[in-house]
């Protein structure tokens, strides 16, 4: 249904910006301006119409490519088997507690995996007030050595939802969920790491 009413949206202000042109030719023509005026006051209107919805397109996809490349990541510096293996007296204790509070550390979120790792998460940071580029953080850390495990990083674009629809539905064609767009996400890798920890020790409280 959303859909709908953005396809009756752009083909109604696609019509208004084709009766503006015209109405701009016919205006310049009877003006008795020279064509070489009449297109370039045409085209200016169109120019008009064309920025108000899609000023920022080519900007974010740019900005998006750019920190994709020089900034994204996903870094593991230790697996779980490592872990596991440093840690072999401890593992059999470890348990996931569903009734486990997050605490703040330093710019992070922590939530405990168990009794010896957390899930960092940064807040999601705009990196322009005036762009759709949006970093997301995150890593996991054993909270007794507070050594990071893993460290990730990604950018995605696009407009959180107005009211309605879900995330990117409005301006969609700046929607990007992350770097990767094949394959697996940072995101996704993550969580996969995360569940494997929280999976040590055996059975959960």
């Amino acid at each position: 249904m959303l859909a709908l009413v953005i396809f009756g949206i752009l083909i109604a202000y696609l019509a208004l910006a084709v009766y503006a042109v015209r109405a701009t030719l016919k205006s310049a023509r009877e003006s008795g301006l020279p064509p070489s005026k009449r297109r370039l006051r045409a085209g200016l209107v169109a120019l008009v119409f064309y920025l108000i919805p899609f000023w920022d397109w080519i900007p974010t996809v740019v900005a998006h490519q750019y920190y994709c490349a020089t900034e994204a990541k996903f870094e593991v510096f230790k697996t779980v088997e490592q872990w596991k293996a440093e840690n072999a007296e401890v593992v059999p204790t470890l348990r996931y507690d569903h009734d486990a509070q997050s605490v703040q550390i330093g710019a992070y979120k922590r939530f405990p995996l168990n009794q010896r790792i957390g899930a960092d998460r940064k807040l999601d940071e705009a990196i322009f007030p005036f762009l759709s580029i949006i970093r997301e953080n995150a890593r996991i850390v054993d909270t007794k050595t507070e050594s990071v495990l893993v460290d990730y990083s990604d950018f995605r674009s696009g407009y959180a939802p107005l009211g309605v629809g879900g995330y990117g539905a409005w301006k969609f064609w700046l929607k990007a969920n992350s770097c990767y767009e094949s394959g697996d996400s940072p995101s996704r890798l993550y969580a996969r790491y995360s569940s494997a920890m929280s999976a040590l020790g055996g059975a959960r409280k």
